[in-house]
């Protein structure tokens, strides 16, 4: 297998976007298989298990053919970098507010929007989609990145079409 192994404590991305914490490696009792252990991160916090080849399989553009990740479950943030650490690489809200509202080009905006998607919280959701005019009805924070993820895709199809 290609990918990195998780390790206990690595924080993955679910392609809809929800994040989880590696709890364990463990394996089948019933196929001797490799197996992860993990707990979402938000909400009731509820542990999965996942058979470590499905957990690190890449998406079936099949059935969904605009996914913005290439597998199931990606690493977002190595377990060794503390938060200080974290603050310090990625700066603060405000600066990421003020580097989204200067793009110009819908691309840039869905671009920037996945690359920083782990540093992404209410507030700059707010900020962008006011600058957007974009009127938000969803409640938790993936939601509301995968609504303002949608609304940018289909404004940069529907406008690259305008221009032909």
């Amino acid at each position: 297998m290609e990918r990195r192994i998780p390790k206990k404590g690595d924080i993955y991305r679910h392609f809809k976007g929800k994040k989880y914490k590696i709890l364990e490696l463990a394996v089948c009792t019933e196929t001797g298989e490799d197996m992860v252990v993990f707990e979402s991160m938000e909400g009731t916090r509820r542990v999965y298990a996942s058979f470590l080849e499905t957990f690190l399989s890449p998406l079936d553009t099949g059935k969904y053919p605009h996914p913005d990740q290439k597998y199931r479950f990606e690493l977002c943030r190595d377990r060794n970098v503390s938060h200080g650490e974290e603050l310090r690489r990625h700066g603060n809200t405000t600066a990421l507010i003020l580097e989204f509202l200067e793009l110009v080009d819908n691309e840039d905006r869905i671009e920037f929007l996945q690359k920083h998607q782990a540093q992404i919280d209410a507030r700059f959701l707010t900020a962008a989609a006011e600058s957007l005019e974009f009127a938000e009805n969803s409640e938790t924070l993936e939601e509301r990145y995968a609504a303002l993820m949608r609304f940018l895709k289909t404004k940069a199809k529907y406008e690259s079409r305008r221009l032909r």
